[in-house]
């Protein structure tokens, strides 16, 4: 997962933290130091992305159909589609 951030800084701007920090209110902030990227999050963002990730759950219809493939459905299904109708479920 990508972290899509409001902000960037070095890790000279944390010499005065303040507009650090006002970005960071607003969402996730990266802070660059040495060619490393860090980010920096309200804990209760990092609480809803953990939520996020731990719920098993489709976010998306890609998730959803992520790994479909219609043509090993129909197989395992032939038999069953095949059937005609027993009783009253016939149209």
């Amino acid at each position: 997962m990508k972290i899509c951030s409001v902000a960037n800084f070095t890790a000279t701007n944390l010499k005065t933290p303040g507009p650090v920090f006002a970005a960071a209110a607003r969402g996730p902030v990266r802070i660059t130091r040495g060619g490393e990227a860090f980010v920096l999050l309200r804990e209760a963002q990092l609480e809803e992305i953990i939520a996020d990730a731990a719920d098993p759950r489709p976010k998306s219809l890609a998730d959803l159909v992520a790994g479909y493939d219609a043509d090993s459905v129909k197989a395992r299904l032939g038999g069953w589609l095949a059937d005609g109708p027993a009783g009253k479920e016939a149209l």
